[in-house]
């Protein structure tokens, strides 16, 4: 009962906050929020926790530049996540930072407030994406770790950060109703947080997204993604539903 309630709240502040951002967006600033209900919580090539989770978000934008949080929170109480990140945007191409938190996780500091290096429970990331358009259909990401020893420890010394660099291309299509991308992802180094001795594929898979119309006024989006992680001989399989 209490998870129905939850869903109709936030769906009803979905709607409310639509609206808002619509009237917003004529001042070149928006506000959004919604959140997904995972079957698992897939990253990269590793599922992280071992249940369904709900995924909270909110964005405030202006002009290309966004402010936003992001979170996931394990339904059996088990893995949590809670992202801060600010992106630019131009044309086609996006500059993020995104400060990553995992509360409860063991063995990480839960002191949200300590960002020191060597015992922070943070870590943090930055980025720059491609995005595709209507004549080039792919999108391509790179992303290096910028601190967090604790999280992305140097092999040869646990002190130091790794600086794990991920790369990630996506083929992006669409077939009737449906939209989906194939996608690759690697760290082309040995890395402690993607658990390779070298460069490896850890990400390989494909999504396929259709958005299902619910009432005149509120549609549902609905993704499968199937993934593998090649260097670990891993496969998994997820379902979401987005808010």
């Amino acid at each position: 009962m209490f998870r129905i309630r939850l869903s109709a709240l936030i769906i009803l502040s979905c709607l409310t906050l639509g609206g808002f951002a619509q009237e917003a967006g004529r001042n070149n600033y928006n506000l959004t929020v919604g959140a997904d209900l995972a079957s698992s919580y897939l990253w990269r090539g590793f599922e992280l926790g071992e249940g369904p989770a709900v995924q909270p978000w909110g964005e405030f934008s202006y002009k290309g530049f966004t402010l936003g949080a992001w979170g996931s929170y394990e339904f059996a109480g088990g893995f949590k996540e809670v992202d801060i990140y600010g992106k630019y945007t131009l044309k086609d191409f996006s500059l993020l930072f995104v400060d990553l938190f995992f509360p409860g996780y063991d063995g990480l500091n839960q002191n949200y407030f300590n960002f020191k290096n060597t015992t922070t429970g943070h870590s943090a990331e930055l980025g720059l994406s491609f995005n595709g358009n209507k004549n080039i259909p792919f999108s391509v990401y790179g992303g290096v770790i910028l601190y967090g020893a604790a999280v992305d420890p140097d092999p040869d010394d646990s002190t130091r950060v790794n600086y794990s660099p991920y790369l990630e291309v996506k083929y992006l299509g669409s077939i009737k109703d449906y939209t989906y991308n194939v996608f690759a992802g690697l760290t082309p180094f040995q890395s402690t947080l993607y658990d390779t001795g070298g460069f490896g594929v850890i990400n390989l898979g494909v999504s396929a997204q259709k958005t299902v119309k619910v009432t005149e006024t509120f549609s549902l989006p609905m993704k499968l993604t199937v993934a593998t992680n090649p260097a670990l001989e891993k496969i998994y399989m997820t379902f979401v539903i987005s808010l």
